[in-house]
């Protein structure tokens, strides 16, 4: 991990950073580890996966975007979906019902843990945690906060279903 500087919250929510947003953590500014090539090719597949029920399910589909846990806390998602558009301007207002986390090299689901609990306690009701490395992912709900290990990754409410090898197809 990064090197952590405090600030306020209003300086925070200011500021713009060079490379990867920063995650805001009770006033430290908490850099998060670089996503390497497999890492953005998992990011960029998902996105096009999941965008390509936007139409008919009605979602709204953003990648790197700030969520507020509470007026201390901000952190950012590598893909967060929601039901619909009616999500404020700038921070949305409402939480995604689902986030996605790809972990790094670097990551390990100790330090991810966490920041699913964080969104689990705000609202999101489903979490894809997925290892690019090892090709698995784990996914965590209301239902399952421990998380479990997937081959499909789905949600309810609206229903998304993706084959986990998909997420690593350069060709989907």
């Amino acid at each position: 991990m990064g090197t952590r500087a405090l600030m306020s919250v209003e300086e925070y929510l200011r500021t713009s950073f060079e490379g990867s947003d920063r995650e805001y953590l009770d006033g430290e500014v908490v850099e998060r580890n670089m996503g390497e090539i497999p890492h953005s090719d998992v990011q960029v597949i998902l996105t096009r996966l999941i965008w390509r029920f936007r139409s008919a399910l009605g979602i709204r589909v953003l990648t790197g975007i700030r969520i507020q846990i509470n007026r201390r806390r901000f952190r950012v998602a590598d893909i967060a979906v929601w039901r619909n558009d009616n999500i404020g301007t700038g921070i949305p207002t409402v939480p995604p019902f689902l986030v996605v986390e790809i972990l790094s090299p670097e990551d390990r689901l100790v330090r991810v843990q966490p920041k699913i609990q964080e969104y689990l306690s705000i609202g999101v009701g489903w979490v894809w945690v997925i290892d690019p490395e090892e090709k698995a992912a784990l996914c965590y709900s209301k239902e399952q906060p421990q998380g479990l290990p997937v081959t499909i990754l789905r949600t309810e409410d609206p229903v998304i279903e993706i084959p986990l090898s998909s997420a690593f197809d350069l060709n989907s």
